[in-house]
């Protein structure tokens, strides 16, 4: 019996002494890993927010110098100076322009009244024959004895075209007693005169003449005094 367990405790012995070689192998590879140093081209670490590098402009700044007193002030003076020239070049086109402006303002005001005066110009000269004819039927009608209500009708008609005249800014040319004026009157015929301070003075008008500001709208015809 005691033969046969014999084999028994040697395999024991051998599985134990196994077991504790292979216990024994792994913390020895352990403590070598542990020991063996990093690689070097293993990644470093990022460092801390705060420990980044400036960027380059902060870094170009801090190595510029520092300007002295007298460079900076020559420079902000010529700053200024050419602030103040672009600022006198445009004061000076703005006033150009408002010149400008001013002159076309006024000569389209000027060009829109002469307009105007064109106009009632062409349209008073068209009425004056008018005028003219019932003038002479007024003095028809005196000379024949018409009747009275007759007369004071074409009278009235008369009245009102010279007052559409006048509120157009129509005027009628003087003629008798004034100085012979060929801008405005247009001689026709002479009175002889004695008296030498009449020569060269309209005595007669033989049709009216009308001016509408300086414009002329017709000649006045007249009777001029001569010496005999």
């Amino acid at each position: 019996m005691e033969h046969k367990k014999q084999p028994v405790e040697e395999q024991i012995t051998e599985e134990q002494i196994t077991e504790e070689q292979i216990t024994e192998e792994q913390i020895k590879e352990e403590e070598t890993a542990a020991q063996e140093p990093q690689p070097a081209d293993a990644p470093a670490a990022e460092p801390a927010a705060e420990d980044e590098a400036p960027p380059a402009e902060e870094a170009a700044a801090a190595e510029e110098p520092e300007m002295p007193p007298e460079e900076a002030l020559a420079k902000l003076a010529a700053a200024y100076a050419k602030l103040e020239a672009e600022k006198q070049a445009l004061d000076n086109q703005l006033l150009r322009l408002q010149a400008d402006f001013d002159n076309f303002r006024r000569r389209t005001r000027a060009e829109k009244e002469e307009w105007n005066q064109n106009i009632t110009a062409n349209f008073c000269g068209e009425l004056l024959p008018v005028i003219d004819n019932f003038g002479r039927a007024l003095l028809a009608l005196k000379a024949t004895g018409a009747d009275e209500s007759h007369l004071q009708g074409v009278e009235m008609i008369a009245r009102q075209l010279g007052e559409l005249l006048i509120g157009k800014g129509v005027e009628r040319i003087a003629t008798v007693g004034e100085p012979f004026d060929p801008k405005w009157h247009e001689a026709i015929g002479q009175t002889p005169v004695e008296d030498d301070a009449q020569v060269g003075i309209v005595t007669d008008e033989v049709q009216a003449g009308y001016k509408l500001g300086g414009k002329l709208l017709r000649v006045a015809m007249v009777h001029v005094g001569a010496k005999q």
